[in-house]
C-alpha cells in the first residue's frame, strides 16, 4: 500500500472540531517545549483531544 503523505495513520486535523484549539496548544507545546516530533506529538494530543477527521486523500486507509 502506498504511504499517504497527507495524513498520520489516517487522520488529520479537523479545524472544525470544537477541541481544535486545544489540540493546536498542545501540538505546539509538545514539539516546541517537548522536544517530540510531529507525528509523535500528533499520537500523544488526539489521545487528550480528538479534534481529528479520517483523510480525503486516503479515506483513512493507511
Amino acid at each position: 500500500m502506498a504511504i499517504c503523505k497527507e495524513c498520520f495513520d489516517g487522520n488529520i486535523v479537523d479545524e472544525q472540531h470544537e477541541q481544535y484549539e486545544n489540540l493546536d496548544r498542545e501540538l505546539v507545546r509538545l514539539i516546541e517545549v517537548s522536544h517530540f516530533s510531529y507525528d509523535e506529538a500528533f499520537k500523544r494530543a488526539t489521545r487528550l483531544y480528538p479534534a481529528i477527521k479520517k483523510c480525503p486523500e486516503c479515506n483513512g486507509k493507511i
